[in-house]
């Protein structure tokens, strides 16, 4: 859209008054997000006969028994626990014992920072569950040492057998912390692209007033934000949870307006038809709408857990990341996420929220990349938007930004090789595209080393459609994939004796997970149940082949495999939730359309995608293990039922035409009539 020099300067004046109010509003504390007063379990044991053990992060010695209520003592005996937890500088570091203790018990608590050097901080400690602080002892460690040490004095001969043994029967720990402000800047953001949107779809549709029309705008979500914050608690800091009891949940307030201003533009523009008018100017506002929405969604979600413990994995990625010495000195782990980690804390700052963070930014690219990737594939700026907004939108994807994994840096690598693959009318040339295909396929073998059982069937299939003599151009997504991927085989090797190991480890997993702790009947070469719990890759080495022909008849493989595809992306089941992110019936209809659509058009080749991308995932998806191993084909879920809105919108829409057409008009047009 070409703007006049007045319209330029109205439009100029338009932003800097929506960027002042928007500056007023988040200085004034209109979008602030206040989390709960936060208590991260940092670790919760309760010791029974089969959860006692020994872990690099737990140690019990001395004359301990094993009771089924806890670690016991009796008279005469003496003990330690010693329990390592991840520290943390900001909060208050409290413990708690509890059992059964008597006159005799004598316990002590020491800290250390490195778990050599104790020193003691507390002489008598009860078992009552009373809180004992060790702020000051051990609130600045990175890692705190805690050492329990218990003894029980002796006794007469004659009272011994008749005396209770002691009990240590559970420890926690626990810090501390006050509640975290938030300013939603994301969701503050629409304060300026709501008016700025009123002023440019006001002059795309050819109406006037468009300045004051916008100011209008700017004034009412002004007095909305007012409003909003009357109903929010203020006062003495220290009842902070009068704030957090009232709703925070003010995105649909905002994004009211902002929607129905991007209705009317499209609906005047009909973007539900390919290369309507005004299609790219609205496109844009939808997808900035969409991104703000899902920043807000992230952001929200951050609040609540990033200032938290990270779990297992992303916990293991940060040690990895802080060990680094060489660049494929990363145990069994793919390097890519512990490079990005590594770089990541250079360039921002070294902590778990950190982490979180970076995911939930690569959540938000993923969000943008799904739009180009299916505005392009289809020439339809709707199905792309449509498909945006069911990511942003999806619970399970906004819960998994927040824990600091790769999941999100893959689906971009994921999205990355399908773009030349399926946009016919890509405008990179041929060697840039090729170009292209490398580094994304780089990307993902360096996150996931098993995606060459898609990329490579979706490179051959991308070199088919080059002219005669540029099929060589897929020599250069091989040779890049394979000079970086080298050094990792070869780390591999040399460590574990596997050049495969970074995937075939998952299937030594799979079979103590399947056979040993879900179905409990063991198999060959399985280990121990007391084995597992304490390495969960124990046990003899195996593939693929060997995991699920070895250990499972074909029958069995077919089924559960067939079943796995039916659940993820046939039934409205809790795993096709998280892939499509509705529950509703009407979605699950509408997506059911959008497959008929599919299967019936051009675009069926992307469920072929979709196959190759799960592959054996639906197979262990029966095993009811954590579903974000599977999360990357959800883009591709959400582009199935955006097309299905879209072209059920489009279908409405011509049929509405149509009964609007005099049938004089109809008749008149040359070939009606015979029809």
């Amino acid at each position: 859209m070409s703007l006049s020099r007045r319209q330029q300067g109205e439009l100029t004046l338009v932003v800097v008054l929506a960027m002042l109010v928007a500056a007023a509003a988040v200085a004034a504390g209109r979008f602030d997000l206040v989390s709960a007063k936060r208590s991260d379990v940092r670790y919760d044991k309760v010791y029974t006969q089969t959860q006692a053990r020994v872990t690099p992060d737990e140690r019990i010695d001395g004359d301990w028994g094993m009771a089924p209520k806890g670690l016991s003592l009796r008279p005469g005996q003496s003990g330690a626990v010693t329990i390592r937890v991840q520290g943390d500088r900001d909060g208050r570091l409290v413990v708690f014992l509890f059992g059964q203790g008597g006159p005799e018990w004598r316990a002590t608590l020491a800290v250390s920072g490195d778990g050599v050097r104790f020193r003691e901080v507390v002489q008598e400690a009860a078992l009552n569950g009373a809180r004992v602080d060790l702020t000051r002892a051990a609130g600045h460690l990175d890692q705190v040492w805690l050492r329990i040490t218990a003894s029980v004095e002796s006794v007469e001969p004659s009272r011994e057998m008749a005396a209770q043994p002691v009990l240590l029967s559970r420890v926690r720990i626990v810090t501390l912390n006050d509640p975290l402000i938030i300013p939603n800047l994301p969701l503050a953001s629409l304060l300026v692209l709501t008016p700025v949107l009123a002023y440019l779809g006001r002059l795309a549709l050819g109406r006037t007033g468009a300045l004051s029309y916008s100011l209008l705008i700017l004034c009412g979500l002004a007095v909305l934000a007012e409003a909003i914050a009357g109903t929010v608690a203020e006062g003495d800091p220290a009842r902070w949870w009068e704030r957090v009891v009232v709703s925070q949940q003010r995105d649909g307030y905002f994004l009211a307006p902002y929607v129905l201003l991007l209705v009317i533009v499209g609906w005047q523009a009909q973007v539900w038809k390919p290369g309507g008018p005004q299609a790219r100017l609205w496109t844009g506002f939808a997808l900035g709408g969409i991104l703000a929405w899902g920043a807000s969604n992230r952001l929200a979600a951050f609040q609540e857990v990033g200032w938290s413990q990270l779990g297992p994995d992303a916990l293991t990625y940060m040690q990895l990341a802080d060990s680094l010495r060489s660049p494929y000195d990363t145990m069994y782990r793919e390097p890519l996420w512990i490079w990005m980690i590594k770089g990541w804390f250079w360039l921002v700052g070294h902590s778990a929220a950190h982490q979180r963070l970076l995911s939930a930014v690569l959540s938000l690219a993923v969000i943008w990349a799904a739009a180009k990737l299916f505005q392009d594939y289809t020439g339809r700026p709707l199905v792309g938007v449509l498909a945006a907004a069911l990511l942003a939108g999806n619970p399970y994807l906004i819960s998994l930004s927040t824990r600091g994994l790769r999941e999100e840096a893959y689906m971009l690598a994921v999205l990355g090789i399908a773009y030349p693959v399926l946009v016919r009318t890509c405008r990179l040339s041929a060697p840039a595209q090729a170009a292209g295909l490398a580094l994304a396929g780089a990307a993902a073998h360096l996150l996931r080393f098993n995606s060459y059982l898609f990329f490579l069937p979706l490179l051959a299939f991308w070199a088919w459609r080059q002219r005669p003599g540029r099929w060589r151009l897929a020599l250069l997504p091989l040779a890049f994939i394979a000079a970086l991927s080298g050094p990792h085989l070869v780390h591999n090797a040399r460590q574990f004796g596997d050049p495969l190991y970074s995937v075939n480890v998952h299937f030594v997993w799979s079979r103590n997970y399947e056979f040993v702790i879900l179905k409990q009947t063991g198999c060959a070469g399985c280990p121990s149940r007391e084995e597992v719990e304490a390495d969960s890759t124990a046990g003899p080495a195996l593939g693929a082949r060997e995991y699920l022909f070895g250990l499972h008849s074909p029958g069995e493989v077919v089924e559960r495999t067939l079943q796995g595809y039916r659940d993820m992306y046939l039934r409205p089941t809790a795993l096709f939730e998280m892939q499509s992110g509705t529950v509703s019936g009407l979605g699950y209809a509408l997506y059911l359309v959008g497959l008929l659509f599919v299967l019936a058009g051009a675009h069926r080749e992307i469920l072929a995608v979709v196959l190759l991308l799960a592959n054996g995932v639906p197979f262990a998806m029966t095993l009811d293990i954590d579903p974000r191993i599977a999360i990357h084909t959800a883009p591709f879920v959400a582009f199935v039922l955006a097309y299905g809105i879209a072209r059920s919108l489009e279908a409405v829409m011509n049929l509405r035409e149509y009964v609007r057409t005099p049938r004089a008009l109809v008749l008149a047009v040359p070939g009606v009539a015979r029809r």
